[in-house]
């Protein structure tokens, strides 16, 4: 089996897991604008891989090259499409309109017909050789600049969301901490994995394309090998694109809860415009220490801001401001904390081993509990009992 044969059965493999995966997705009647996107990603993939792979069949019409080569402008949407994804797994509630849309879809646009450019490139011109005072060569260097172009800006546009998808996730996480007691399956890390591979897939991308521009590499060096690593990367990025997409939810789902949603308030200062006044809040604040010492509330693995927030008859976003200004501690801090102490008591008082414990005071695993303990007294619980 030679290099070209890997090759297409990779590519094979591709497309068949971004259909199946992608047929899925668009099954979903749950959250469907979450997923979404994700779907599109995932269908652009198969269709362009597919029909270019058909292409390459002997025989095959000039027409079939083109209209892959048209599928493929497609993928051009996908980091946004991404972005998009991302969106949609950490909102808190119905999705939103995008803001300013235009400058969003206008730069895809464009890249999309810079890449297009090249479906009209003469079919008879392929591996031809032209005269140096041949009329269509103007032409040809045209399309080769806009492909050129287009290549650029798909880079820096690659980069420009990835960014956008960083500094959402890192406001995810932070808001994480603010509902959840234990946030080990919300946190989104296999999608930190994909864009470190992203971002490592560019840059080499990049070394690669500036290694042929300065002539220390050719474009035939390594050509077969640099193709097979490609499509093996891209099969293991849509495999866990695929699968993972399917077993993802929306990390912030808020429980049905009896209270009126209140609106957003201003980042700095926070709670300006809070209804409640310190007198309240100290009143919310006495009701969730005594719903964690008398109560225990601490204990339910699956603890939530809104749990609490029931627990203490008021609004939840009241509930985050009593904890932010009178006890000074997001929710994840203060059920942790307690959480820790208790398992303290238990340590120095009881027999039981540490995964009891852990799991006795609320933790959903071991690991979770000995980064809380650490955090919490700098030592692990087997220090604490030597």
């Amino acid at each position: 089996m030679n290099f070209a044969s890997v090759d297409t059965a990779l590519n094979v493999a591709t497309v068949a897991v971004c259909l199946f995966c992608a047929n899925l997705l668009l099954l979903r009647r749950r959250d469907p604008g979450v997923y979404l996107p994700l779907a599109l990603i995932l269908l652009f993939k198969a269709l362009a891989t597919g029909v270019l792979e058909l292409s390459e069949v002997p025989g095959m019409p000039v027409w079939v090259a083109r209209l892959g080569l048209l599928l493929a402008g497609l993928e051009v949407a996908s980091p946004f499409l991404f972005w998009l994804y991302v969106r949609g797994l950490t909102s808190e509630g119905d999705l939103t309109r995008i803001p300013k849309l235009r400058r969003h879809i206008l730069p895809i646009i464009a890249v999309v017909l810079c890449f297009w450019s090249a479906l009209f490139f003469p079919a008879d011109l392929i591996d031809a050789d032209l005269a140096e005072d041949d009329p269509r060569i103007p032409g040809l260097l045209l399309m080769a600049l806009l492909v050129l172009v287009g290549d650029v800006a798909f880079k820096i546009m690659i980069a420009s969301y990835t960014y956008l998808t960083v500094r959402r996730l890192i406001a995810y996480q932070a808001r994480l901490k603010d509902v959840f007691a234990s946030t080990e399956n919300k946190e989104l890390t296999w999608i930190w994995a994909i864009l470190v591979s992203a971002a490592l897939y560019l840059v080499l991308n990049v070394l690669h394309s500036v290694s042929i521009f300065v002539g220390a590499l050719s474009e035939t060096d390594f050509e077969a090998e640099a193709l097979v690593l490609n499509s093996l990367a891209l099969l293991a990025l849509f495999w866990v694109l695929g699968i993972w997409g399917l077993r993802q939810r929306p990390g912030l789902v808020r429980e049905l809860q009896d209270e009126r949603p209140l609106p957003e308030t201003p980042a700095e200062p926070k709670y300006e415009k809070s209804a409640l006044d310190d007198s309240r809040a100290h009143r919310i604040a006495e009701k969730i220490e005594a719903a964690m010492s008398k109560d225990m509330l601490y204990r339910d693995p699956n603890l939530s801001l809104w749990d609490l927030a029931k627990h203490v008859g008021a609004n939840s976003h009241y509930v985050s401001q009593a904890l932010n200004t009178q006890l000074n501690k997001s929710f994840f801090d203060l059920v942790n904390g307690w959480r820790v102490k208790d398992a303290i008591q238990q340590l120095t008082t009881t027999e039981e081993t540490i995964l009891v414990i852990a799991y006795d005071v609320g933790f959903n695993s071991r690991s979770a509990f000995y980064k809380a303990f650490k955090r919490e007294t700098g030592k692990t619980p087997s220090d604490l009992r030597k």
